[in-house]
């Protein structure tokens, strides 16, 4: 694809900056730029500001122009903007070729080293990890689409040999889907209900996930957690070579631990690679999570005293449980990155036994709670401080209805009274933990705002 002189429209600027990468590599290519987003200057200016070293970009802001997509000759859409937006359809009908950067990406990449990641929770961890085993003998190995890294602003430094680490969304893969593409190695972590606003039932979310593999050919490698019951059912279904990874030992090739111990399996052999204890991480879904990057690095042959090392290395990613600080015998943890049910569920699990002060509520995605209802009436739950949100009011009925004896129970209306009601409750020996179950539309710009506004505040105490 030549994109020299041609008419390129980026629908979605976006909060995060991922779109900015994006077009830097654009008009590296000789692209006539119109960048275009329903939010205003005023909402996205500190990403504004950086588009000033593009001169002959076209800015448009607070709206968008049916020309701008009727009239260009590519549009790349933002992961952001739905498929179902009336600009892609009128795009659509004029004919005009619609990408996205994950599409691009597997055009114009040199390197066909390529380990993609998805999965409803933990695929960030996952993939961060992975690269950073992989950086232990490829230091050339890059990591895209983790926390907002742009694809195709990494193009440029990507090599025909490198290992290249892509962190794939469910709107990712869409347009992965209308190409038939899957990388030669997938990882998929888990499959949970989520993002019900934006696909038609659980089983269309599922179908868009299973794009990372199924497209695969006979040499490729699907990497599956064998402790998520719907994966387990996809053992018949993929083109490629399936290796499992699970904190049991199912007798399957690929990753297991077995009495506290991690092993390998591959072609019919074992191998011990280390102690599960090895695993900087306390909480098994975490353990879990590290798992899948253990064995690729074996399978790209790096040393298991390497491994090693590298696994002690590692430390837990911003907003998925950090702790940011103790303050009077009460520990405060930020999992802000929780925006749905199974999230929360899987942070209280971690957190079993001990005394909590809960800070929950937020955006509705049409996902049901009645699971996490149930997992807050098994935790220790001292206080339950709710933030405002579409889906505050239904989380709320069915969480209370789930208990005997109800904890202490607050509604805020912002971040800092959250903070500051969690301080009063909460007793020596107590974690504060957010871990909303929802998303952050409304009150923050995305969770990882209101994970940043929780970290200031508690410093601040």
């Amino acid at each position: 694809m030549d994109l020299k002189n041609k008419k390129v429209t980026v629908a979605g600027l976006g909060l995060h900056g991922g779109a900015l990468g994006n077009i830097e590599w654009l008009y590296e290519q000789g692209a006539i730029l119109t960048v275009t987003d329903l939010k205003t200057e005023e909402e996205l200016a500190k990403t504004v500001e950086k588009l000033k070293k593009f001169p002959e970009l076209t800015l448009i802001l607070g709206k968008h122009r049916d020309e701008d997509f009727t009239k260009a000759d590519l549009v790349l859409r933002n992961p952001a903007v739905p498929r179902t937006s009336k600009y892609l359809k009128l795009a659509q009908a004029a004919g005009v070729p619609i990408e996205m950067d994950s599409s691009l990406f597997f055009e114009f990449c040199p390197s066909t080293n390529i380990i993609g990641v998805t999965g409803s929770k933990g695929k960030t961890t996952t993939a961060s990890a992975i690269a950073a085993l992989l950086k232990a003998n490829y230091p050339q190995t890059v990591a895209v689409g983790v926390d907002g890294v742009s694809p195709l602003g990494e193009l440029k430094s990507i090599q025909p040999d490198s290992p290249v680490v892509f962190e794939l969304s469910s709107w990712r893969l869409e347009p992965l889907d209308e190409r038939k593409i899957s990388p030669p190695v997938g990882v998929v972590t888990s499959l949970f209900r989520d993002h019900l606003n934006t696909y038609s039932s659980f089983e269309e979310y599922i179908e868009i996930k299973k794009v990372l593999v199924k497209y695969q050919n006979k040499d490729g490698v699907a990497i599956l957690n064998s402790d998520d019951e719907r994966l387990r059912s996809w053992k018949n279904d993929l083109p490629g070579k399936i290796l499992w990874y699970g904190l049991e030992d199912r007798g399957a090739e690929g990753i297991f631990v077995r009495d506290s111990r991690i092993y390998t399996r591959l072609n019919g052999a074992e191998q011990e690679v280390c102690a599960l204890k090895d695993v900087p991480f306390e909480s098994a879904h975490e353990q879990r999570n590290m798992l899948p990057a253990i064995l690729i690095a074996r399978l790209h042959q790096i040393s298991i005293p390497d491994i090693k090392t590298e696994l002690a290395r590692l430390t837990p990613l911003p907003h998925r449980l950090e702790i940011v600080r103790q303050l009077s015998g009460v520990k405060y943890i930020n999992d802000s990155a929780a925006t749905m049910p199974d999230a929360t569920i899987a942070a209280l699990k971690a957190m079993q036994g001990k005394p909590l002060v809960h800070i929950l509520g937020g955006s509705d995605k049409a996902l049901l709670f009645e699971e996490l209802a149930e997992e807050e009436k098994k935790a220790a739950i001292r206080a339950l401080i709710f933030l405002p949100g579409t889906a505050t009011e239904r989380m709320q009925k069915e969480i209370l209805e789930g208990f005997g004896e109800k904890p202490a129970v607050y509604t805020v209306k912002t971040m800092p009274e959250a903070v500051q009601k969690a301080r009063e409750v909460a007793q020596a020996g107590d974690t504060v933990l957010l871990s909303p179950g929802a998303t952050s539309f409304g009150l923050f710009q995305h969770e990882f705002d209101r994970g940043d506004q929780f970290r200031a505040l508690v410093r601040a105490l």
